[in-house]
């Protein structure tokens, strides 16, 4: 009796528990019949989901994907494989009466009358899921985190490294300068104590290697500050116009001596149909230089040779050769590395390490490929070396007139001519000029004023900026030459305050402002002709300055010539207007027209006239095309090389006509300013030149 009981209390309690599961508990049930699928679900699971179910797209809602019916698959597909009883479990996510919750759903297969039912309980486990989802994220955000910040240290070091360059390049310019200074002091001393020494061959061959150390010195800071600029691509190039043979003369000039001191010959020879092109001469000067002194550098016998040749209109091809030792073939790659040295192979055959840093080939190769050309090297052993390179240089218009160089410009004051040798003429008028050099080197005052004083100059010298505006406002002052970088007051404020002070009236002696610097602060201007058209300075000059280059600077008179009575207009009193506003003043040009004659023109000149007049006239015809299409940057680049033939010729009013056009393309870039405009300009230079010629057809009893 007690055994009935208990069974009875058993099936109740199954009966109860199946009850709960069938009815309470969340499960569904997936059976195929033929192509029906056959679906049920507990009564709290309907009551969950709140909808008809039909289909197993219908359990999941809105969230439905493939996932129910490929677990489906594979659990019989397991089940009718092993036969055994699968246990699979994944979580999927229901549309719900409660919104979207995440049930880990654990799927069996059970076979009843051949029939094969899937079963699957229900488990809702939106809050673990949802947890686990925030502590993803969080791990994803302390990640996203790590990289923000990791970005930031970037940034923050290549900031660190970004100014840490701007100190070097700033550093390095400084000292650039503080080192160029005593060099170019030591060098110019050098060739005033030859001449005091006379004779004495002790004393030349000492003041001889002190030059010779002092130039390679000064090549060598060169080459350091190219090579960190080049680093960080922080060369800029400053074209200019450049006559070759010029340029060449200057780079013999300067490279003569070291193949001298070795007994070596250095020709140049130079086969161009042109000779104007623009170019940056420091820079291809420096390639030049760099070449001939490496060839100098290996060689024991013979000499260096340069050759100049015009391959093509605009292209040129320059060599350099040489008789030395050779390279060998394995180093032919090497040579143009930084601190990349070659081995010198002597006559004793003993090898030993070239002098130097193993910096120029490095910087010419980095030049060259800056000016749009490559290098190349061909070498034989004990017969010499060969480097080669086209550049592609555009031709400035061409000029028939002679060489300036050997002609005395007798404006202002006094006219000067200089040779190599060092003598010079003065003209007939006795008066001096009076110089203001400031410079806070002490040893480029010296350099600077010596050359004023062959010159017989009245000099006047500053230390500093502020000694220089206090000299300016005290006395008279012909010609102010000032360097860039002064403690105190710098050469640009200076000159800024002295431009005031001139269109004011103060300094009404003066004929020219010149900046002089050793290079590497051109930037800091707004651009070179910025500068010169502005008024604040009328020429740049880069250290080292010659003897012939302060000869120049005397004999032109930049700030008084004389103006015809019937000009175009002068310039508004108002010094503070900007330029764009003096050529809207200018913008209604009158009528009046400049007629000069050959009585005009220095007779020392005179005899160029013909070739001068049919140049001019290539010229306007160029600057018609250029009006016509429009092509201002071209024409502004013609009306400035017109504007230097008229001041050759000291033709002031067409050298006053040619600064108008120049200027009015920069107006005309930045306020549409009319062609017509330039159209009259042109027309009035042209009637110009038509009266010098006419004056010489008539005759003016001079003899050409």
């Amino acid at each position: 009796m007690a055994k009935s009981k208990s069974s009875k209390k058993s099936k109740q309690l199954c009966d109860a528990l199946a009850k709960q599961v069938f009815e309470d508990s969340l499960w569904w049930s997936y059976e195929r019949v033929g192509s029906d699928e056959l679906i049920n679900l507990s009564s709290a699971l309907s009551k969950a989901l709140g909808r008809e179910v039909s289909s197993l797209k219908d359990i999941m809602g809105k969230y439905a994907t493939s996932q129910l019916k490929l677990k489906i698959d594979d659990a019989i597909e397991n089940y009718r494989d092993n036969r055994a009883e699968q246990d699979l479990r994944f979580v999927a996510s229901f549309e719900t009466v409660h919104g979207k919750r995440s049930y880990q759903n654990q799927m069996r297969v059970f076979e009843i009358s051949d029939k094969l039912i899937v079963w699957s309980s229900c488990v809702d486990v939106t809050e673990m899921v949802e947890l686990e989802r925030e502590m993803v994220d969080a791990q994803g955000r302390l990640t996203l985190a790590q990289v923000i910040e990791r970005q930031k240290f970037l940034e923050d070091q290549n900031r660190v490294i970004k100014d840490s360059y701007a100190r070097q390049s700033r550093f390095l310019a400084w000292i650039s300068h503080e080192l160029r200074s005593p060099l170019l002091g030591i060098s110019s001393l050098v060739k005033r104590l030859k001449k005091l020494v006379g004779d004495s061959v002790e004393a030349s061959a000492m003041l001889r290697t002190i030059n010779m150390t002092a130039e390679q010195s000064t090549y060598l800071v060169n080459d350091i500050l190219t090579f960190s600029q080049t680093e960080y691509d922080s060369i800029k190039l400053h074209p200019t116009k450049v006559e070759l043979s010029e340029l060449l003369e200057n780079v013999k000039q300067l490279t003569k001596s070291i193949a001298n001191d070795k007994g070596l010959n250095l020709s140049m020879v130079q086969l161009t149909e042109h000779d104007s092109v623009y170019v940056d001469s420091v820079r291809l000067t420096q390639i030049l230089i760099n070449l001939i002194i490496n060839g100098i550098k290996f060689t024991q016998y013979g000499g260096v040779n340069l050759e100049v040749k015009e391959v093509k209109p605009n292209i040129y091809l320059f060599r350099v050769s040489d008789s030395g030792e050779g390279i060998a073939r394995a180093r032919l790659e090497e040579i143009f590395e930084p601190f990349a040295q070659v081995d010198s192979l002597e006559s004793s055959q003993i090898q030993r390490r070239s002098p130097g840093a193993g910096l120029g080939l490095f910087v010419v190769k980095q030049l060259v490929e800056l000016m749009g050309g490559k290098i190349d090297v061909s070498s034989l052993k004990n017969v010499g070396t060969q480097f080669r390179f086209e550049l592609n240089l555009e031709s400035a218009v061409q000029s028939n007139l002679a060489d300036k160089s050997s002609q005395s410009l007798e404006t202002g004051n006094v006219g000067f001519s200089y040779d190599d040798e060092g003598s010079f003429a003065e003209s007939n008028d006795n008066s001096k000029l009076v110089v203001l050099v400031a410079d806070d080197s002490e040893i480029n005052r010296m350099v600077i004023i010596g050359y004023l004083e062959d010159f017989d100059c009245e000099v006047v010298e500053a230390k500093d900026g502020m000694i220089a505006w206090e000299k300016l406002q005290e006395q008279q002052f012909d010609y102010v030459l000032l360097d860039i970088q002064m403690p105190i007051m710098d050469g640009i404020e200076v000159a800024r305050n002295l431009h005031d002070a001139f269109q004011n009236g103060a300094q009404p002696n003066l004929k020219g402002v010149f900046a002089i610097t050793a290079g590497g602060e051109v930037d800091g201007f707004e651009t070179d002709s910025d500068v010169l058209v502005s008024g604040v300075f009328d020429q740049w000059l880069v250290k080292p300055v010659n003897k012939s280059q302060i000869c120049d600077l005397l004999n032109t008179d930049y700030r008084n010539k004389p103006q015809p009575t019937n000009s175009l207009g002068s310039e508004p009193q108002e010094h503070f207007q900007s330029r764009s506003e003096k050529m809207t003043a200018r913008s209604d040009l009158d009528n009046n027209i400049f007629a000069p004659t050959v009585t005009d023109i220095p007779s020392q000149f005179q005899k160029l006239i013909p070739a001068y007049i049919s140049e001019m006239q290539q010229c306007l015809e160029q600057a018609n095309d250029m009006i016509s299409i429009d092509d201002n940057a071209a024409l502004s680049k013609l009306a400035h090389y017109m504007k230097g033939n008229a001041m050759l010729f000291q033709l002031n009013g067409v050298v006053e006509l040619c600064k108008q056009l120049e200027l009015a393309q920069v107006v005309s870039n930045s306020h549409k300013a009319r062609p017509q405009d330039s159209e009259k300009i042109v027309e009035k230079i042209h009637l110009a030149i038509k009266s010098l010629e006419k004056s010489m057809s008539i005759g003016h009893n001079t003899d050409y």
